[in-house]
């Protein structure tokens, strides 16, 4: 039986709030609830009068869930806007409150977090410390500022639930008062808050890079609710900060200094540019909100701007409870490969009280194949695809980069992930763009012809252009022998005369003893041993005098002749004719078969090239769209998918091949447009491909340049003269001059539009044949 590594991280389900802008009651709410919950310093607080800031800030945290918080129309129907953030649980509320029962929480909340801490070395650090209950005045004027860094929680008789008396009950918390009238004690750093327990025990996952993080002050308004909310917003993100509002400093007499101090200590350690105290601020002008730190090295923060939340300044990291590895083992079911693993070392309380508290098994499996993946790339909006696609259960999957979140309650003992088949795949990502798909006749012979070969790999064998030749000259019902094979398999093609045989030598189509040549002869078995051609022998019948093909499986000594019907000894003939062979199976459909070459070698030499370290890469061939709205359908030649790493979009290559001998017209140019432009431009970074085994021409240059914008540049052409050589750009080197590697879909892009779009004129793509 099968197995692979199944890596698993534990986080908790993240909410965004939605909220009126200056619904002050709201934002209190909805920080009393965050406190609840073990990880809720992480949930970002959204206005959703404010869409479209709103939108950027729940894509910015991918926030699993929308929970609105008020009653008025925009913020009760903001989660609308998100119909894939599906609510993973039932009833949709935050406590399921029994008549008979306890009332509990849906969300992996403080509760169990004191269970689990109860059992962990580190916490009797913390519970010596001693945990402190910070309470204030209602009318104190830094009140929310204190909501938000000491935390308090919702009223038992609100929820349902008495965290206070729980938290009492484990840790022995003492209440401490912050009076108005004097400075805010120092206490508040020297003891573990309310606010401080909702995010003990997590840390960040290194899948999400970093952006801005400098540990500093947030300078604003304590009565300002822009303010509050974008400090919130910036915790939970992970910055470490402390609220400061000039129009209070002397509140902040004693903490201040402290906190520089302790901020600067912790910084001391970094590189020296990362040393300095920020200062993050909304004021237009930064400098009023540095001046109250004059006369030190400071980094100035400005939150501002309406692209501030999604330019990659601050990056909402991934924050988990813990991570462990398991054993997936292998099985098979609804024609799909089914993974299935423990959730080990469950860093919370799994005892059967929690059972309805859920939370995220964020999953990675180490395995893949060519026709499923478990490495589907980051579109949210298709949540509910890939949760019935892979999953079954609708509601309980987020996709996450490079990740599978599964929705799990803490009770749950093990989960389990199908492949996702790649034609599904493909077919969603062209729903996206308003085009039905399906394999187009083409396509299926490419696929077959793949698989015949034992995957992508196999096809290294079409880069000798004399197979290539084999194929044009001899249709699926010609017959040859060896020797004519090996003829036009080793000599030079006399429309390329460069070419040759000895540029293969080196090729390995399949293991071989190390230092030696590949042979012309070594080839051609390898084709008829993967069913390419059949041998056999072609006999004449004497009655009718018509010739006909037996395979070797079928060839007597005495034959009947499939043409008149007559049985004739064919002994003779074969004693004094010996073998021959013919093209069959998937190439043996039909004439003009070997028009799949130019695609599945186009789909070998990318995914030789593109693919590097990163897995989930799709390489598909032939499909044929049927656009939603009426037009004519067309095909496309290949579809490749190359999800990037982290929150990057994700690439996708549309494509057209032609053989020898093939014209790019004005049709296909079209059609790969209409694709690329519809692509979800806030998902997908579209390229179109186009491949020819032959030189392009003036005429085709000029159409694929119509594809580039002035400064985009999506267009990516190839000849023999690169999907030859192993490495893509090889001899393309030598004529144009330059250091090309194409690592990357946009990379290719680039380096076409140096070679043929920006040079006087086109360097011809020699080596074609």
């Amino acid at each position: 039986m099968d197995t692979a590594r199944v890596d698993v991280c534990y986080r908790p389900i993240r909410i965004a709030w939605a909220i009126r802008s200056g619904d002050k009651d709201a934002f209190r709410q909805a920080v009393r609830l965050n406190h609840t919950m073990w990880g809720g310093r992480f949930n970002p607080i959204v206005m959703a009068d404010r869409p479209d800031d709103a939108k950027r800030l729940v894509e910015l945290f991918r926030a699993d869930l929308i929970i609105p918080v008020g009653s008025t129309p925009e913020v009760v129907s903001f989660p609308e806007l998100f119909p894939h953030l599906i609510t993973p649980y039932i009833p949709d509320q935050l406590f399921l409150r029994h008549s008979t029962e306890p009332t509990r929480a849906h969300i992996l909340d403080i509760h169990n977090a004191l269970v689990h801490w109860r059992t962990t070395g580190e916490w009797k650090s913390i519970d010596e410390r001693g945990v402190r209950q910070f309470v204030w005045d209602a009318d104190d004027p830094l009140a929310d500022t204190f909501l938000v860094h000491y935390g308090d929680y919702p009223a038992a008789a609100e929820i349902g639930i008495d965290y206070l008396d729980l938290l009492c009950q484990a840790t022995m918390a003492i209440q401490r008062r912050i009076e108005k009238a004097a400075p805010i004690p120092i206490d508040v750093h020297d003891h573990p808050s309310l606010g401080y327990l909702s995010r003990h025990g997590l840390r960040q996952h290194y899948s999400i890079r970093p952006g801005w993080d400098h540990a500093g002050f947030y300078v604003g308004s304590a009565d300002n609710l822009d303010d509050l909310v974008c400090f919130w917003n910036l915790r939970a993100a992970d910055i470490s900060l402390e609220f400061f509002d000039p129009a209070h400093a002397s509140r902040y007499a004693i903490i201040k200094p402290a906190a520089e101090q302790r901020i600067l200590a912790r910084l001391a350690p970094l590189d020296e540019h990362r040393r300095q105290l920020a200062i993050w601020s909304r004021a237009e002008e930064i400098d009023q909100a540095l001046a109250p730190f004059s006369g030190q090295p400071l980094t100035a923060c400005r939150v501002g701007g309406p692209f501030f939340w999604n330019g990659g300044a601050v990056r909402a990291p991934m924050m988990i409870l813990g991570e462990a590895s398991a054993l997936g083992v292998f099985g098979r079911e609804l024609d799909k490969p089914k993974v299935s693993f423990a959730l080990p070392d469950k860093p919370f309380s799994a005892d059967k009280w929690f059972y309805t508290q859920h939370l995220v098994a964020s999953v990675t499996v180490a395995d893949s194949e060519d026709q499923h993946t478990f490495h589907p790339p980051y579109v949210p909006e298709w949540n509910e695809f890939y949760a019935r696609t892979m999953n079954f259960q609708y509601n309980k999957t987020r996709i996450e980069p490079e990740r599978n979140g599964i929705v799990i309650s803490v009770a749950d003992h093990d989960s389990f992930l199908y492949g996702l088949p790649v034609s599904a795949l493909v077919e969603q990502l062209f729903l996206s763009a308003g085009f039905r798909a399906k394999l187009s006749g083409g396509g299926l012979i490419a696929r077959q012809l793949i698989a015949r070969l034992g995957g992508l790999a196999g096809v290294r064998a079409f880069k000798i252009p004399g197979v290539r030749r084999l194929l044009r000259t001899h249709g699926p019902r010609d017959v040859f022998t060896k020797k004519g094979a090996l003829e036009l398999i080793g000599q030079r093609d006399p429309d390329n005369p460069a070419a040759s045989f000895a540029d293969h030598k080196h090729l390995y189509i399949e293991p071989r003893p190390h230092g030696t040549d590949l042979t012309p002869a070594t080839v051609f078995s390898y084709l008829v041993e993967k069913d390419m051609f059949r041998i056999g022998a072609e006999l004449t019948c004497p009655s009718c005098n018509l010739k006909n093909w037996i395979a070797i499986d079928a060839l007597k000594q005495n034959n009947v002749c499939e043409m008149c019907g007559s049985g004739f000894n064919g002994t003779r003939q074969l004693v004094d004719g010996g073998f021959q062979y013919r093209r069959t199976g998937v190439l043996g459909l039909e004439k003009n078969s070997q028009g799949a070459v130019p695609v599945v070698l186009a789909l070998q030499q990318l995914e030789i090239n593109l693919s590097g370290m990163r897995s989930g890469n799709v390489f598909a061939p032939s499909y044929d769209l049927v656009p939603l709205g009426g037009v004519p359908p067309f095909e496309i030649d290949l579809v490749i998918i190359l999800p990037r790493t982290d929150l990057d979009k994700t690439d996708v290559i549309v494509g057209e091949c032609k053989d020898q001998g093939g014209i790019i017209n004005a049709v296909d140019i079209d059609n790969l447009r209409r694709v690329a432009d519809a692509l979800p431009p806030d998902r997908f970074e579209a390229f179109i491909l186009l491949v020819k085994l032959a030189p392009f021409t003036p005429e085709e240059i000029q159409l694929a340049k119509t594809l580039n914008g002035p400064h985009h540049r999506r267009v990516i052409m190839l000849t023999a003269r690169e999907l030859e050589p192993y490495h893509l750009y090889e001899r393309t080197e030598k004529e144009v001059g330059f250091t090309a590697h194409g690592g990357s879909a946009a990379e290719l892009a680039n380096i076409t539009d140096r070679i043929y779009f920006q040079a006087d004129e086109a360097v011809p793509p020699a080596g074609a044949s």
